[in-house]
C-alpha cells in the first residue's frame, strides 16, 4: 500500500477504501521579521559596496588609469561582499522550513520540528514581498488584521499560491509583477557551485594567458623567456600579476551586467506579463554573451588597435 494513503475502513460488499491524499508540500525559509530585517541590510550593504567597486573600474576604464591594486580590492571584496553574503546564507540555511497543504489547512514545520497549524479561514490575504531580499517572498495578513509571526521565503511562489487558491481568495498575489519576476528568474537562472567555478576561477585563465604570453614574447623573447632567465618562482609571480587584477575585473563585469539583468526582467514582468519568461531569457544570453564573448572581442581589439 502506498504510504501517501490512509486506510479507514473494508467496506461491505467490496467498496473500494477511502483514502485521504497526503498535504503538498513546499519547500520555503521562514523568517521572523527580526531576522529577516537584518539578512536584508546585509545583503544591500554587500550590493553597495559591490557597486562602488564597480564604478571605481568602470571611471578607471573610462580615464585609462590603473589605480586601483589587486591586494586591496580582493580584501575589501571579502570584507564587505564574501563574508557578509556568507553570513546570510547561514542565515538562510537555519530558516528552512516546509509548508503543507491539505483540505483544511496549511501547516508551516519549522527545522526544529515545530508546528504552526493555520486555518484557511483565519488567513485574509496572501501578499508578495514588497522587497524581493533576502528572496523572493510572501506575507500573510491574517483577519485579526495581524501579519503571520512567520514570512515565507520561496524562489517560485507559483505552485503554493496555486494550493492555496484551492481553499481560499489571494487577491491579485498570483499575477502580482514580483511573483512573475520569481518564477521567470527561478526556471531560467541556474547558480550552482560549478558555474561559479568555471565562470569566476577558471575563465579569467583565458585572457590571462593572451595578455600574459604577448607581454613574455615581447619582453623576453618567448613564451617561457621569464622563466629561463630569472626562475620559476618570477615567472608564475608575473602571471599572478595579470590573473589577480582580470579574474578581479571580470567578477566586478558580471555584477555589473546582472544589475542590468535584473533591472530589465522585473521591468518586464511589469509591463509586459506575457513576455516575462522571454525577456528573462534574453537577459540571461546577453549576460553569457558580454561576459564571455564580449572579453574576449575587447582583448582582440585592444591587439588589433
Amino acid at each position: 500500500m502506498s504510504s501517501s494513503s490512509i486506510l479507514v475502513t473494508d467496506a461491505p460488499g467490496g467498496t473500494p477504501p477511502a483514502t485521504t491524499p497526503e498535504p503538498a508540500r513546499f519547500a520555503v525559509h521562514a523568517w521572523t521579521p527580526g531576522l529577516r530585517g537584518l539578512a536584508v541590510v546585509t545583503q544591500l550593504a554587500a550590493l553597495g559596496a559591490l557597486l562602488h567597486f564597480t564604478a571605481q573600474l568602470w571611471m578607471e576604464i573610462s580615464e585609462g588609469t590603473q589605480r586601483m591594486q589587486p591586494v586591496p580590492i580582493a580584501i575589501g571584496l571579502v570584507l564587505r561582499v564574501v563574508l557578509p553574503l556568507a553570513f546570510v546564507s547561514a542565515l538562510r540555511r537555519s530558516r528552512r522550513a516546509t509548508v503543507g497543504v491539505d483540505t483544511h489547512q496549511w501547516t508551516l514545520t519549522l527545522r526544529g520540528g515545530a508546528r504552526m497549524e493555520i486555518p484557511f479561514e483565519a488567513v485574509a490575504a496572501v501578499r508578495p514581498w514588497r522587497l524581493p531580499l533576502p528572496g523572493p517572498g510572501l506575507a500573510l495578513r491574517m483577519r485579526s488584521g495581524r501579519a503571520f509571526s512567520h514570512a515565507l521565503e520561496v524562489e517560485d511562489a507559483l505552485p503554493l499560491l496555486n494550493a492555496l487558491g484551492q481553499h481560499g481568495a489571494l487577491g491579485a498575489a498570483q499575477s502580482h509583477t514580483l511573483v512573475r519576476y520569481a518564477q521567470a528568474r527561478h526556471a531560467l537562472w541556474r547558480r550552482r557551485w560549478y558555474h561559479l567555478l568555471v565562470k569566476f576561477v577558471f575563465f579569467p585563465l583565458v585572457p590571462t594567458a593572451i595578455l600574459f604570453y604577448s607581454y613574455q614574447v615581447i619582453s623576453f623573447g618567448g613564451a617561457l623567456g621569464e622563466y629561463r632567465m630569472y626562475g620559476l618562482d618570477a615567472y608564475l609571480r608575473s602571471f599572478g600579476r595579470y590573473y589577480a587584477p582580470i579574474s578581479l575585473c571580470l567578477l566586478l563585469f558580471a555584477c555589473f551586467w546582472r544589475v542590468v539583468a535584473e533591472g530589465a526582467s522585473l521591468l518586464a514582468a511589469w509591463l509586459l506579463p506575457a513576455w516575462a519568461r522571454g525577456v528573462r531569457r534574453a537577459a540571461e544570453w546577453f549576460c553569457w554573451l558580454v561576459y564571455y564573448v564580449g572579453t574576449l572581442g575587447l582583448i582582440g581589439a585592444r591587439f588589433m588597435m
